[in-house]
């Protein structure tokens, strides 16, 4: 009788370890997080920075007064801006009406060797 009370016993205090243990890996976890996301929004910032500086660099060497200066340099004295029959424009969807080239390779591509399959 004894013996039976132990083991329910037993087994009780086993259920309830490890559903601790379980909570306490989860507030591990939990704790982890909160730990890694202020690291996290530390980059960010500073990739929004870098983004924000990058930008402003773009919009200073694309200013006119940029593009007229580098016109000017001998060193692209052999560019020039296209004319407008020069310019080929696509509608947008047009890419899409023509299959691929890959749909095309898959068509035409043929085994070196045939396996039967069947007896008959």
């Amino acid at each position: 009788m004894n013996k039976g009370i132990l083991t329910r016993l037993f087994i009780c205090l086993s259920a309830a370890s490890l559903c601790l243990f379980s909570y306490l890996e989860k507030q591990n976890e939990l704790t982890q997080l909160r730990l890694y996301v202020p690291k996290l929004v530390k980059e960010i910032r500073s990739i929004n920075e870098e983004n924000t500086r990058l930008q402003y660099e773009v919009e200073q060497f694309e200013s006119p007064d940029n593009m007229i200066r580098l016109v000017r340099d001998s060193r692209f004295a052999h560019l020039k801006h296209p004319l407008n029959k020069e310019v080929i424009t696509l509608s947008e969807g047009l890419a899409l009406d023509y299959p691929s080239t890959q749909t095309k390779e898959t068509l035409l591509f043929k085994p070196k060797y045939t396996l039967a399959v069947g007896a008959n």
